[in-house]
């Protein structure tokens, strides 16, 4: 039966006028209405279903598009079954042409590929494949290069410009970078050559002819537009006070007529001339003529405070907007021409890597998935890009052409839709441009913008012209989430930033009911439905010494434990059958990147006892099951691996133990470890020989069998998938083990018969970095919260959703590459000063990155909108904040909210933390950051967020839940002994999972303490430790942590001797920073104050008396009973490690340890946060007795923050 449609929807589906665009928002029933409007056209004209060709961008999404219609049709046959058009369309459905680009493409060249010349029996490689072939034709490509290299050749400047290091490894990355981005372009060839036109800079007589500097001139003068209104706001304050009025005013005045005159400017070389924009001082008058009460001057100094905020940015901008000026049009195109011949060479090398990597996959009937589009467009268009005869033809076979997310398309791709579809008159294109979060795959979403720009709406076009209808209704998703993302979208989303007007055709409209009254009482009257924005408040990390607790781990048991109370209370959501409460699989976290964070996301949701799935993150070749299947192959094929063989007898599979091996290897000296094995088996060892049966029986069989063939024999003989199905994870263990099968498979496919083959290919897939995703896994039985990426969400949606980690920094490494791409503007590259061997930033570069940039801010706005609208019925947004309300003051500054202010954030959670200061409900946020309050005028805000500033100091504590959710009802047993014997558990069990090494610092203490620890068990963590870059440090100087290694530095080599004045003390510091024991921004973080006032404490005169008695920096390891760390370590021994600050010995013998500390205590709190350091100071105490072999008499602290000392 047919669905009902809304009164938009109807219009598309009987829209006939010619080529039509669809914008249709998420949740709109896109896909109904693309159904709809293929069998309307079935039924009312007669036409057969396979005279239509529908596009989708993935195979499972054109099996599900076919299915439903499959359904429908068999849906509306049941009601006229003697309907026999209908019946023939039953048939004809699974004829149809209903699939990828690719797939047509495949069976348009296998019909016509002969035009071409291309071989009939082509066979289609995979992205592997293509990378080793890539990388052996480029590697040949640069030896003739190099063969006939001579000094001044372009070749060589080009070597000398791009390359780095002692080889061309840079160079070749260039290449293949370009040249997988200029498979966009319908006609890569003639893309490169343009290329080569563009940097002869023929007639140009001011830089802003140019597409580099035009770009780079508008940019600046939109920069200054939006200084020129935020220093106007900082004038109007002025008028606040009198003196404010005197000393800044002027000033002001001053740098706005320069900005003015900056903006009137409309070439390169006038803008240039106005440059720098003056900056005056602002005066110094200090008194007013007359006093202001009390409140009077908070209210002032508050203005002084913004207006001086907003003046200090606008200087940064204006400095930042100049930087590219750096030069007249004759100055910078004199530079531009030194860079010139490089980038000619560089297109040439790209255009000759192009020509052997064609020749090399047709003489191998290779082809790629790009090969398959740019030879598909040869056959339909002709050399003006019209349709060709033969697209004409295949044109003629369909009544029309229904393309599905063609936000995702490309320049190609869309150069094949116009060429069969009649020039576009019978293409029909349905996608949401917000959505468009592919462009790191060549998608262009500036095709669908600009059509959509272009195109009238559907009511006002005439007959035959292309025109454009928008789906706004959302049929997914409560209006609490539906008006939240509308009101953060209108509020920061634009053509300047994000590349669209978030205006009210692409905001999304409410269309469903949504019950509402069970769930209003559970919780109070208060809405549970609400958009809810969690800021949660780590500052806390930055004010303690030694390791601090991981953002991303606090930030993930946060969002588990909201998970639990959400599940705990129970938030109702809807079904088919009416309200009930939540399951853990109604949840979706997702994550901007899961790699470096899922683990303590899976970590927090196993604390609190709730399911999950997620894919592993980690790398298919990586994993322990495939390295050991391959391991077994290897010594197949060659049993004298040392490795491999090794890797396999120690593998579950054999059993072999570690001593077992080493007595081998101790028996057989020189000699390869099989040669071990073999004499050992003569020797009647019946394990060795044992193996070496198993051995030889698989190495027997290898020779007649194909390498899936033989993978599959092994898996068998070996019983790899029961020994590792039977481990912890077994289904994702057996998962990869049949993921390798299945590659092997398509190697097999691709032409790897034989072991050595797959093993020879295999290899070189992985040296050149190829990863492949592990199986995906559960935590727990049953079904549990997903963890995804936000790109792996597209398409999905589920009841609750956490978007998490939103102030993860932008990520920018793509504006780092030696050679920047823009399909448009063309390639950036470094300029090299070939005297002092020293790179500069070319105007081209300045400007491709500038777009790269604004273009990746774009699509990360556009991440954000997918993240949110996967909701059904609420949203949670969590913003961890490590500098806590200090972000907010920041954020406050850069009110109220414009293009400018968002592009100078760099991370998403400040857009949302920006847009949550100006609603209603953020008068909390407006508090803590020193706002006043906002006149919200007449603007509609939609329904009231839940936003909530958490503190996030419990959330240090590791908490343990009974995993009520996944509690699985216990039965009655059916033998008393078994289930005995069956609950049996270790009586040691305890003492198993102590560790046999532990530091001072994991009983409390500092960083430092783990240099002599390097095999001890700390708290997990993955990575290296994040440091500030230099050049923040440099602005906002050191973080607390950073400020506490340079104090113990500079005490572990500053002379305890001399007299300890303030002024002796920074004379010292400057000698050691001069010799390199310290760094500049650490030098500028110690106060010779605050050590003075140590040297010159009587603990710091006794320390200096002590003399060669006195130790710092004291490293130490000692076993001592783990009963003193762990109540279940009775009668075992632990290897404590850990660093001394410093001990001494006294002229009477009394030995006194002592500990330094950095942190922020008020005058006091000492003894208190001494307590604190009791147990790491009795660790001390207790190592150092054992290794004097005398006790410690004193135990002190030294609080640098207070000067003062605390005994324990």
């Amino acid at each position: 039966m047919p669905f009902p449609l809304t009164d938009e929807q109807r219009k598309i589906v009987d829209d006939r006028g010619g080529e039509l665009l669809v914008s249709a928002a998420a949740g709109s029933g896109k896909t109904r209405v693309l159904v709809e409007r293929l069998l309307d056209r079935v039924t009312k004209e007669g036409l057969d279903i396979d005279r239509f060709l529908v596009i989708t961008f993935t195979k499972a999404a054109a099996a599900e598009l076919r299915g439903r219609i499959a359904q429908e049709l068999s849906d509306r046959l049941a009601e006229t079954p003697n309907d026999r058009h209908l019946r023939r369309q039953t048939t004809l459905v699974y004829k149809a042409q209903i699939s990828t680009i690719h797939a047509f493409c495949s069976a348009l060249l296998r019909e016509s590929g002969h035009l071409l010349d291309l071989d009939p029996d082509f066979r289609l490689c995979d992205e592997g494949e293509r990378d080793v072939l890539m990388g052996q034709v480029l590697e040949e490509v640069l030896d003739r290069r190099y063969e006939d290299l001579t000094e001044d050749s372009p070749f060589a400047l080009l070597v000398d410009t791009l390359s780095a290091g002692r080889d061309d490894s840079r160079l070749a990355q260039i290449v293949t970078n370009i040249f997988g981005q200029v498979q966009s372009h319908a006609d890569p060839a003639r893309w490169l050559k343009g290329q080569k036109a563009l940097w002869t800079l023929e007639g140009v007589s001011d830089l802003s002819q140019t597409l580099w500097g035009g770009l780079l001139l508008e940019d600046a003068r939109r920069q200054a537009r939006a200084c020129r209104d935020r220093l106007l706001q900082a004038l109007a304050l002025c008028q606040e006070d009198e003196l404010l009025l005197i000393n800044y005013a002027p000033p002001l005045t001053a740098t706005l007529e320069g900005v003015e005159d900056f903006i009137r400017e409309t070439t390169w070389d006038g803008a240039c001339a106005r440059l720098p924009i003056p900056f005056p001082d602002a005066g110094r008058k200090r008194k007013r003529t007359l006093a202001l009460s009390p409140f009077a001057e908070e209210r002032v100094e508050q203005a002084k405070k913004r207006m001086t905020a907003i003046r200090k940015r606008c200087g940064t901008t204006l400095d930042r907007l100049a930087e590219p000026f750096t030069g007249n049009t004759a100055a910078q195109l004199e530079e531009l021409a030194l860079s010139a011949p490089v980038v000619e060479a560089l297109m040439d090398l790209v255009l000759d890597f192009q020509t052997a990597f064609s020749q090399e996959k047709a003489r191998r009937r290779l082809v790629d998935f790009s090969d398959l589009e740019h030879f598909a467009v040869k056959l339909l268009t002709d050399g003006a890009g019209e349709p060709s005869e033969l697209a004409q033809y295949w044109g003629s076979r369909y009544a029309e052409v229904l393309v599905d997310e063609y936000q995702d398309t490309n320049q190609v791709q869309n150069a094949i839709f116009y060429a069969i579809s009649d020039g576009g008159r019978k293409l029909f294109q349905v996608g949401d441009v917000k959505q468009s979060i592919y462009r790191f795959r060549l998608a262009d979403p500036s095709i669908f913008l600009d059509k959509y720009r272009r195109f009238p709406d559907g009511d006002r076009a005439e007959e035959g012209e292309p025109r454009k209808r928008v789906l706004s209704r959302n049929f997914r998703s409560r209006p609490q989430v539906l008006e939240g993302c509308n009101d953060l979208f209108r509020s920061i989303m634009s053509t300047e930033f994000g590349e669209l007007d978030y205006s009210d055709d692409q905001a999304l409209v409410p269309g469903k009911e949504f019950l509402e009254g069970p769930a209003l009482e559970l919780c109070g009257g208060a809405d549970p439905y609400a958009l809810e924005l969690d800021a949660i408040d780590l500052s806390f990390l930055g004010d303690q010494e030694g390791e601090r607790d991981d953002k991303n781990q606090l930030e993930a048991r946060f969002a588990a434990r909201r998970i639990g109370e959400l599940l705990d209370a129970p938030l109702m959501v809807e079904d088919k059958k009416g309200l009930r409460p939540l399951r853990p699989s109604d949840v979706m976290i997702l994550l901007r990147s899961p790699g470096p964070v899922l683990h303590h996301y899976l970590q927090a949701l196993n604390e609190e006892g709730i399911p999950w799935t997620a894919d592993s993150g980690e790398d298919f070749f990586e994993t322990t099951e495939v390295n050991v299947a391959l391991a077994i192959l290897q010594i197949v094929d060659n049993p004298r691996q040392d490795v491999p063989l090794i890797a396999a007898l120690r593998s579950p599979v054999y059993g072999f133990s570690g001593d077992k091996l080493a007595l081998l290897r101790a028996d057989c000296k020189g000699e390869d470890f099989y040669t071990a094995l073999v004499r050992a088996a003569q020797g009647g060892d019946g394990e060795c020989q044992d193996f070496l049966d198993s051995l030889e029986e698989l190495r027997f069989d290898a020779g007649d069998r194909t390498c899936r063939q033989l993978m599959w024999h092994v898996y068998e003989k070996t019983n790899l998938l029961g020994v590792f199905g039977a481990m912890e994870g077994g289904g994702e263990r057996q998962g990869n083990l049949l993921a390798l099968y299945a590659l092997a498979g398509q190697m097999e496919n691709s032409g790897c018969r034989t072991l050595f083959q797959f093993l020879l290919r295999l290899n070189r897939l992985r040296s050149s970095d190829a990863r492949l995703g592990a199986a995906a896994g559960n935590g727990r039985e049953g079904e549990g919260v997903s963890v995804l990426s936000i790109h792996r969400s597209k398409g999905l949606e589920k009841p609750v959703v956490l978007v998490c980690g939103l102030t993860r920094r932008v990520n920018r490494d793509s504006l780092m590459r030696p050679v920047l791409f823009h399909p448009e503007l063309g390639v950036g590259p470094r300029g090299l000063d070939r005297v002092r061997m020293v790179e500069y930033p070319t105007l081209a570069r300045r400007a491709v990155a500038r777009q790269v940039e604004r273009e990746l801010l774009a699509e990360e706005l556009r991440l954000l909108y997918v993240a949110m609208t996967r909701a059904r019925e609420k949203l949670i947004l969590t913003a961890a904040l490590s500098e806590g309300t200090s972000i907010l003051d920041r954020l406050g500054e850069s009110l109220p909210i414009s293009s400018l202010s968002l592009e100078q954030q760099q991370s998403v959670g400040a857009w949302v933390l920006l847009h949550a200061l100006t609603r209603p409900e953020g008068e909390g946020l407006r508090a803590l950051a020193g706002l006043a309050e906002m006149d919200q005028g007449t603007r509609p805000t939609g329904p009231a967020w839940d936003i909530r500033w958490v503190d996030g100091t419990a959330l240090g504590e590791e908490g343990r839940a009974e995993g009520i959710y996944t509690d699985l009802p216990r039965e009655d047993p059916c033998d008393d002994g078994l289930a005995a014997r069956l609950a049996w558990v270790y009586p040691h069990m305890a003492a198993a999972s102590l560790p046999s090494k532990l530091t001072a610092t994991q009983i409390k203490g500092r960083a430092l303490d783990r240099e002599a620890a390097e095999d001890a068990a700390p708290p997990i963590r993955q990575g290296q430790p994040i440091t500030r870059p230099s050049f923040i440090a440099e602005e906002r100087g050191l973080t607390p942590a950073q400020r506490g290694t340079a104090l113990h530095l500079a005490m572990q080599y500053l002379p305890l001797d001399g007299d300890g004045s303030p002024e002796t003390v920074a004379a010292e510091l400057d000698r050691l920073t001069e010799l390199g024991f310290l760094t500049s921004l650490q030098r500028g973080a110690v106060e010779p104050e605050r050590l003075s006032a140590f040297l010159t404490s009587p603990l710091g005169r006794a320390m200096a008396a002590a003399g060669e008695r006195c130790r710092r920096e004291f490293k130490f390891s000692v076993l001592d009973s783990a009963l003193n760390y762990f109540p279940e370590g009775k009668g075992e021994e632990v290897l404590l490690q850990g660093v001394i600050d410093a001990w001494f010995e006294g002229e009477d013998g009394t030995v006194t340890v002592v500990d330094f500390k950095s942190d922020r205590v008020r005058p006091g709190g000492e003894g208190a946060r001494a307590e604190e350091y009791r147990p790491q100071l009795n660790a001390y105490s207790l190592a150092l007795s054992a290794i004097l072999g005398k006790p410690v008499n004193r135990q002190v602290l030294w609080f640098f923050a207070t000067d003062s000392l605390v005994e324990l």
